[in-house]
């Protein structure tokens, strides 16, 4: 497989951003089906995501047994039936997010670990997961807290949050500017932006 470049990486975060823009201006009901949506995706993701940890070249078996386990349990509660209360909802959301932050754990620990620079496929499904975190968190203010606090704040937050999206767009085509095709430093970035996109969401 063909090593990704820098340029690969900042297309796919290009189109990431894109989609959580678009994903901002949703309306309850149309939120209500990208989430079902968005679930599927993230099912289909995890299993495929598990086929492919035994070809990770920086963990040792008991590493990927454990990102194994935590990826069956993100596809388990993935593929549980669409939310037919507010209730049911609200369980799913907080489900959700247990088991992408558990997975989140299991990867932060595998690169904290590893001596070398881990490889292709650990750094997309991290990327790819803080992806879904963002898009799970937005899901949660849309179909929750806009209810609750009302339009006018959910108006407000969506702003803050599309400026800030911006924000980080731009600092990530600088930075990918300066790494001038160094990989392991502008992959950092790219996670660390992604932890500032989360916390628009708080």
């Amino acid at each position: 497989m063909e090593k990704k470049t820098v340029k690969d990486h900042l297309e796919n975060l290009k189109t990431s951003f894109e989609g959580l823009n678009v994903q901002l201006h949703l309306g309850k009901a149309d939120a209500e089906k990208a989430f079902e949506e968005q679930k599927a995706n993230l099912r289909d993701w995890a299993i495929m995501m598990s086929s492919k940890i035994d070809l990770a070249k920086e963990m040792n078996q008991e590493q990927a047994l454990k990102i194994k386990a935590a990826l069956e349990d993100l596809r388990v509660q993935a593929a549980l039936g669409k939310a037919t209360s507010k209730d049911l909802l609200k369980q799913q959301q907080e489900e959700l997010k247990r088991s992408m932050e558990q997975l989140r754990s299991d990867i932060d620990l595998v690169f904290a670990t590893s001596k070398e620079q881990s490889d292709d496929m650990l750094e997309d499904l991290s990327l790819k997961l803080h992806d879904y975190q963002v898009k799970f968190d937005i899901f949660k203010l849309q179909l929750q807290l806009a209810k609750m606090e009302g339009e006018q704040e959910w108006e407000k937050r969506k702003k803050e949050a599309s400026a800030k999206l911006q924000e980080i767009q731009k600092d990530l085509e600088k930075s990918a500017g300066e790494a001038s095709g160094k990989l392991e430093h502008f992959s950092k970035e790219m996670s660390h932006a992604w932890k500032h996109v989360r916390k628009a969401f708080d």
